[in-house]
């Protein structure tokens, strides 16, 4: 397994280079902010999470929450219900939960809670939320052994009628079925965006490893993703979960959020050690 503070320094170098609106003071960033408000606002009449919105007061969790954009948007969806929201945001990147207290801050009167923390290991915290998020390009960092154990971490750590909400959107049709990923691709806009081209893949692990190139500032970054596919996510979250549905975002049949709720906690995350075929090639 990769150090912690490897893993982080080695995320903070893609970030650097893919152009990805996280930034919630940006232009591109605050679109995705209000966007993801609104949607959060119509989800919450999700019957799922009425009886948690019926609370006083909700502990939410921003697994892998970056700048803390989904995380915050949530939490501000039930404040504005009268709801007193405990926000408590995780990610490998200090710099990024550094703007993600200033935001928070900003939108809620006050800073969520930041703990640099690997997402496997949420459960390490000793807490019970009542609703654990997991927003924007996140699922793809995680290769199919390491999305089981985070989904376990999470199931350890929510209430007994908490809820998962999971971001995600069917890679694989869009980049494989209907081949959108092609050997060299350009992501971006005409104001900054890179080049990325395959350089590997990992068929035990099931992830592809991209060199992706900045045009503005020749930077680069070479890291893994795992193209998940609507249905392997759901059925993977369904195994550490009693029921799991799908909240469609608006003229996006492939997009939405993943919606899990009931922790079944019979598979536990000290139970999922590596098995023998990653031992092998790691020891490679």
């Amino acid at each position: 397994m990769v150090g912690a503070e490897s893993l982080g320094e080695s995320l903070s170098r893609f970030y650097e280079v893919f152009p990805w609106p996280e930034d919630p003071l940006s232009p591109e960033g605050r679109a995705r902010y209000e966007a993801a408000l609104s949607f959060f606002r119509g989800l919450l009449e999700h019957e799922w999470l009425t009886g948690i919105a019926g609370k006083r007061r909700l502990s939410v969790v921003d697994v892998c929450s970056g700048a803390g954009l989904g995380g915050v948007a949530l939490a501000k969806a039930f404040t504005e219900r009268g709801l007193e929201v405990e926000l408590v945001l995780v990610d490998l990147r200090r710099e990024a939960l550094e703007l993600a207290r200033r935001f928070s801050e900003a939108e809620l009167g006050s800073p969520a809670e930041t703990y640099v923390l690997d997402a496997r290991e949420l459960h390490a915290l000793g807490r019970r939320f009542d609703v654990a998020l997991v927003y924007g390009l996140t699922t793809p960092h995680f290769d199919a052994f390491d999305a089981a154990r985070v989904y376990s971490s999470i199931a350890e750590s929510l209430a007994d009628d908490g809820v998962l909400l999971v971001e995600e959107n069917d890679r694989f049709y869009g980049l494989i079925v209907l081949g959108g990923y092609r050997e060299v691709f350009y992501e971006g806009d005409e104001r900054r965006g890179a080049l990325s081209v395959q350089v590997g893949y990992d068929s035990l692990r099931g992830v592809v490893r991209r060199m992706h190139v900045d045009l503005s500032t020749g930077k680069r970054a070479v890291g893994e993703t795992r193209y998940w596919d609507l249905a392997g996510t759901l059925a993977l979250v369904w195994l550490f979960f009693e029921d799991v549905d799908f909240a469609r975002y608006p003229g996006k049949p492939r997009t939405g959020i993943v919606i899990a709720k009931k922790p079944r906690r019979k598979l536990r995350p000290d139970e999922l050690g590596l098995p023998t075929v990653l031992r092998k090639l790691q020891a490679q």
